[in-house]
């Protein structure tokens, strides 16, 4: 491998562009949806702006580190076509592999969509706190208990600061459970 064919993770590459644009999206959805109401109190729009702005700093971060570490790996290419060794694949410190990682990042993009279009039915509060369940249980490999408890405390949490803290009207979805 020559120092200008240094290999490039395009997949990777399209999740993060694709993060970044779902970030743009929603900061300006949110924006459109309003961040405060005239009585000054927080609108429909401040969560999906935050949401937004924090999508597109992370993915804007997660391009700047690739890409340093893409050139940083093309200045080392040719050290490495001196020394062919046939050592394992890195592991993550969590002890994945790239592919395991890289189907992580599938099943949580999975998990969010699924959410997305639960909270259509069930209601934002509940589809949340699912997916923090299911996010927990089986993308983190935590206990069942772990996840339940993960996604009854992201429940109150919502409830307590949103609903009741906040009073910011919270979509019960179709079949108005909460």
């Amino acid at each position: 491998m020559s120092a200008r064919t240094a290999p490039v993770n395009r997949g990777a590459w399209a999740m993060r562009l694709v993060l970044l644009a779902l970030g743009a999206a929603v900061l300006v959805a949110g924006i459109g949806y309003g961040v405060e109401t005239p009585e000054g109190l927080v609108g429909p729009g401040m969560m999906p702006v935050a949401a937004g702005a924090l999508m597109v700093v992370a993915g804007a971060w997660e391009c700047l580190k690739a890409f340093r570490a893409e050139r940083a790996a093309i200045a080392a290419a040719p050290a490495a076509d001196a020394v062919a060794t046939d050592e394992p694949e890195e592991l993550d410190v969590f002890g994945r592999t790239t592919k395991q990682r890289g189907r992580a990042v599938a099943v949580v993009f999975g998990v969010i969509l699924l959410a997305v279009v639960l909270s259509y039915a069930i209601g934002l509060l509940l589809a949340l706190s699912l997916m923090v369940a299911v996010l927990l249980t089986f993308v983190e490999k935590k206990p069942l208990w772990v996840g339940l408890l993960g996604g009854v405390g992201a429940f109150a949490f919502g409830y307590l600061v949103f609903g009741v803290a906040l009073n910011v009207p919270l979509a019960t979805g179709a079949l108005g459970l909460i």
